[in-house]
C-alpha cells in the first residue's frame, strides 16, 4: 500500500491561523498521529539537522519547539504544543511501505518510526531513516538538488519543494495533491500525474507532457505568488495564472491553489482521455473544436490541447463586463453579439456556454439530465458526470458523499471531490487507490463532510465558508473580476 492524499484533513494551527488540508489518494489505512505514539523527550528536528539518536517524538498536547519534535510533525507556532497532523498520515508503530506514508516521513522495518526522518546530507545508517529514502556512504542523499523535499527541516517556504514550511519542517500537503518537484511514491499522489523515480522507493512529482495550454498552472498547484499565499479576502485579477482561471483558497487552510474547474477540463489541464477535455469528440461543440488529450510517447496522461477554430462550451472566456485576457469567440457566439454566452460557473470562473442567449436570471434552470459543459450551463447547479460514462449533465442539488462529481464545488458542504490526476470524474469524499481507481468513502468515514464549506460549495452565510471566504449568491466564492 502507498500513501496518497484523498480525505479532508484535520485542523492545524500554522502561525496564528487554523488550517486543514486534503491529501492525494491511496488505498492505505490512515491513522491520526495525535491519537497515540510518541513519548516524552526532545524531538528529532532542530531547524537545521535531524539527530537520529534523539529521543522519541512527542504526542499531541505536549510541549514542542518545532514540528520536528512532534509525532504529528506539527507544532503549533503560537501555543508551542504538538497538534494534529497537516493531513492524514500514519502514527509511529503503524505498518508502512514507504516513508511518505508516515507523519515522521520515516518507515523503518515496515513500521512508521517514532523519530523524524534524517535530513538531507546528514549521517545515516539505513535508507529507511532518510527523508529522501536513500542512505549512501553514511549520508542521506537528497531527492532534489534544487529544493528541500517533505520531512526536511526549513526556515521558510521558499526552501521547500512544496513551498510550505510548517514551523520548521517542509510539509507536502498545502493542497489536495503533491506539488511538482516534491517527494512521491506513486503517480496518483502528484498534481501532474507523474512520479519520476531514479533510485530508492521515492521519486519527485512531475507534470504529464502534452501540447496546448501555454504555461498555465494546472489544478492543485499552489498559486498567487512565489511561495504559499494565504487568502486575504481577494483572488488574483482575472483568476491568476491557473489554467482554470481560479486561484482560490483550498479548504480551511486558506492556501491559494488552482481550483479544478467544474465539468470538462479547460485547455492546459492534465487529462487521461479526450472526453476529459472541453470540446472533444462527443462533447458539446466537439465536431467543430476537435480538442484532444495530447499525450507524448504513449503516456497514460497528457494535456488538453487548443483544438481548432472556435472555443467550445466549457472553455475559459472573457465576460462582457471585463477585459480579462481570454477568448471572446465561443462556438455558440461571440461575447460582443451574445453577452450571455460567457457566464461564471459555481467557482466564479467565466465559461463558454452551450446556449448563447440562455438567461438564468429570467429563465428556469435546465432540468436535471440536460447536457452541460460546466455549471454555468446549469445556472449554478452541479454539472456532473453523465451516468452513461461520456459527457456531463446538470444535477439538482449538491452531490452527497459517494456521489459522482467533477470539482469540490459539486459536493455538499465540507466534502471534497476526490479524483485521480487527469480525470474529470471523481467521487465526493472518495479514496484514490494506487492504481488510479476511485472507491467510495469507507463505511463510517465522514469523507471530510460536516465541516466548513469548501470554495464554491453551498452556503447561507459567510460563517458557513472555510477561510473567511464570503458567501456570494449562495456559494462560497469570490467572483473573478
Amino acid at each position: 500500500m502507498t500513501y496518497a492524499r484523498v480525505v479532508l484533513l484535520a485542523a492545524l494551527s500554522v502561525g496564528a491561523s487554523a488550517v486543514a488540508f486534503v491529501a492525494c489518494g491511496s488505498d492505505a489505512t490512515t491513522v491520526d498521529p495525535g491519537d497515540g505514539g510518541g513519548t516524552d523527550g526532545q524531538g528529532g528536528a532542530d531547524g537545521s539537522s535531524n539527530d537520529r539518536d534523539a529521543a522519541s517524538c512527542k504526542a499531541e498536547g505536549q510541549d514542542c519547539a518545532t514540528s520536528g519534535d512532534c509525532c504529528s510533525a506539527s507544532c503549533d507556532a503560537a501555543t508551542k504544543k504538538c497538534g494534529k497532523p497537516v493531513g492524514t498520515c500514519k502514527a509511529p508503530g503503524v505498518a508502512c511501505t514507504t516513508g511518505n506514508e508516515c507523519c515522521t516521513f520515516s518507515c523503518v522495518s515496515g513500521k512508521c518510526s517514532d523519530k523524524q526522518c534524517v535530513a538531507d546530507n546528514q549521517a545515516c545508517a539505513a535508507n529507511e531513516e532518510c527523508c529522501g529514502g536513500v542512505c549512501n556512504a553514511g549520508s542521506c542523499t537528497p531527492l532534489s538538488g534544487s529544493c528541500k523535499t517533505s520531512g526536511n527541516p526549513c526556515a521558510a517556504g521558499g526552501e521547500c519543494c512544496s513551498k510550505f514550511c510548517n514551523n520548521g519542517l517542509c510539509n507536502g500537503q498545502p493542497s489536495f495533491c503533491t506539488q511538482t518537484g516534491d517527494a512521491c511514491s506513486t503517480d496518483t499522489e502528484c498534481c501532474g500525474g507523474v512520479c519520476k523515480k531514479t533510485t530508492g522507493p521515492l521519486g519527485l512529482c512531475a507534470i504529464a507532457a502534452g501540447n496546448g495550454g501555454g504555461n498555465c498552472t494546472i489544478a492543485g498547484t499552489v498559486c498567487g505568488g512565489g511561495g504559499v499565499t494565504v487568502f486575504d479576502g481577494g483572488v488574483p485579477q482575472c483568476g491568476g495564472e491557473c489554467c482554470s482561471r481560479a486561484c482560490a483558497p483550498y479548504g480551511p487552510t486558506g492556501v491559494m491553489v488552482c481550483q479544478p474547474e467544474s465539468g470538462c477540463r479547460a485547455t492546459g489541464e492534465i487529462c487521461a482521455k479526450d472526453t476529459d477535455c472541453c470540446g472533444s469528440a462527443g462533447l458539446p461543440d466537439g465536431s467543430e473544436s476537435k480538442v484532444t488529450c495530447s499525450k507524448q510517447g504513449g503516456a497514460a496522461l497528457g494535456k488538453c490541447d487548443n483544438g481548432n477554430k472556435c472555443s467550445p462550451a466549457g472553455s475559459i472566456c472573457r465576460l462582457a463586463t471585463n477585459s480579462c485576457n481570454a477568448t471572446d469567440r465561443c462556438c455558440a457566439g461571440t461575447v460582443q453579439t451574445h453577452p450571455l454566452v460567457c457566464a461564471q460557473d459555481a467557482l466564479g470562473v467565466p465559461r463558454c456556454k452551450i446556449q448563447a442567449d440562455f438567461d438564468c436570471s429570467t429563465q428556469p434552470a435546465p432540468p436535471p439530465g440536460t447536457a452541460c459543459a460546466s455549471s454555468a450551463d446549469c445556472c449554478g447547479k452541479p454539472c456532473v458526470p453523465d451516468p452513461s460514462g461520456v459527457g456531463f449533465v446538470c444535477g439538482t442539488t449538491c452531490v452527497p458523499k459517494a456521489g459522482a462529481c467533477t470539482t469540490h464545488a459539486d459536493c455538499c458542504p465540507g466534502t471534497p471531490c476526490v479524483f485521480p490526476p487527469g480525470s474529470s470524474t471523481g467521487t465526493c469524499g472518495g479514496v484514490v487507490g494506487s492504481d488510479g481507481g476511485v472507491s467510495p468513502p469507507p463505511p463510517g468515514d465522514g469523507g471530510g463532510g460536516g465541516g466548513c464549506a469548501l470554495y464554491g460549495q453551498d452556503c447561507n452565510t459567510a460563517a458557513d465558508c472555510c477561510s473567511g471566504v464570503p458567501c456570494n449568491g449562495g456559494k462560497c466564492v469570490v467572483l473573478i473580476k
